[in-house]
């Protein structure tokens, strides 16, 4: 493949103890669907950063150092290129997990894998569970200090600088998650006192106020978004999806297309948290929406998934990819919505079904919740409604 690339520059490549790497690495990316000018810029990056770094060939690499090797140099351009590398990597199982070695995170995989294995927690919980760990062993511990140096102070310290800077269920939860792994480094004596025994903080069910967009604030945002583009069809597919729907983050960015059936218009939908599987009926209007995508993106891709990224490295959308690409076009849109989330678009499918009189306990079945409690936490009661059932006030109160 280098010979394809560089007929004039080859012997660089070639003589570098990286050439093994590099012309796989070319392979590999020209397979993605990169044209032959891009792969070559991905190429010469790689040269460049393996050089500058002194990495050895052919070798496992730890993740912490190949991101940092990529950091010494412009973000624009390298940032793809560092993607596909650890995809490259990842492939042939030579990347190793970033700070898996340091002794302050030992205790921490194992409390995870026992939460796994016994619990049957659900992989996002899991992915959650591990940011909100690394972060507080992190900020508490160096990196050859065990867990068992942790004090109360450093505990303190961490709840008290970070309470201001999270959102507040956020660090609610951040509270629990870093009290059960105390709990569980006490009672396998990696600590020799119980450092889980504090108050957690109290929390109310619907204190925060409702989430739902006004419903021209939904269709001024789908049409804001500018679809002469490939990624604005997928866009608007996708947020089409979630505003009519109701659907996940997740569940949009698990979507295959095989979920389609063009034939009886249906949708099939694997809820995340349920662990269910819901067939929807498709309106006309989405099938034309996602029927436009799915032409448009076969250009693009060739990969299962229904929506895919537009660049390396190339693959299915995450979930929170998906809630990003909604940020940005809530920005772009000049609406006052730029503060609102993803789920802001499942709160309005779920308020405007509440509006057209439908059951509570069927809104909870088209959203995936096992409980009415969940369902509850989206039917926040608005102003309009309490405007319906108010009573009028007589014109003459007898005294």
């Amino acid at each position: 493949m280098l010979e394809q690339l560089f007929s004039r520059s080859l012997p660089r490549y070639t003589s570098s103890p990286h050439a093994a790497d590099l012309d796989a690495f070319a392979t590999m990316v020209a397979a993605q669907g990169l044209d032959t000018r891009r792969t070559q810029r991905h190429t010469r990056r790689l040269l460049r950063v393996l050089e500058a770094a002194e990495l050895p060939p052919s070798a496992i690499v730890d993740g912490e150092a190949l991101r940092a090797a990529f950091d010494a140099w412009p973000h624009k351009g390298y940032v793809g290129t560092w993607r596909l590398y650890c995809r490259y990597l990842q492939e042939l199982g030579r990347l190793a997990a970033p700070g898996s070695c340091q002794p302050r995170f030992a205790l921490k995989e194992q409390h995870l894998r026992r939460l796994v294995e016994l619990r049957g927690i659900a992989p996002a919980t899991v992915t959650y569970d591990n940011w909100a760990l690394t972060d507080f062993l992190s900020r508490v511990l160096k990196p050859d200090q065990e867990p068992s140096s942790i004090t109360r102070q450093a505990i303190d310290e961490f709840f008290r600088r970070r309470g201001p800077q999270l959102a507040r269920r956020t660090f609610v939860h951040t509270v629990h998650v870093v009290r059960r792994y105390l709990s569980y480094a006490f009672n396998t004596g990696m600590l020799a006192e119980p450092l889980h025994e504090f108050a957690l903080p109290q929390t109310f069910r619907f204190e925060q106020p409702p989430r739902a967009l006004p419903a021209d604030h939904v269709q001024a945002l789908l049409a804001s978004i500018d679809r002469s583009t490939t990624v604005g069809v997928r866009d608007h597919a996708i947020l089409h999806l979630m505003a009519g729907y109701g659907l996940r983050p997740g569940e949009v960015a698990a979507l295959k297309h095989t979920s389609i059936d063009w034939q009886a218009h249906t949708l099939r939908v694997e809820q995340s948290k349920t662990r269910s599987v819901l067939v929807m009926p498709l309106a006309p209007a989405t099938v034309d929406v996602l029927r436009d995508h799915v032409e448009r993106w076969a250009a693009a891709s060739s990969g299962t998934e229904l929506f895919g990224l537009a660049q390396p490295p190339f693959g299915p959308m995450s979930a929170c990819c998906v809630s990003k690409r909604f940020k940005v076009h809530a920005r772009r849109s000049g609406l006052p919505i730029a503060e609102a989330s993803a789920y802001a678009l499942r709160h309005s499918f779920a308020m405007r079904l509440l509006g057209a009189g439908v059951s509570v306990k069927l809104i909870g079945d088209l959203m995936g919740h096992s409980s009415l409690a969940s369902t509850s936490a989206y039917l926040r009661i608005q102003t309009d409604m309490l405007r319906e059932v108010a009573l009028d006030v007589p014109a003459e109160v007898a005294p």
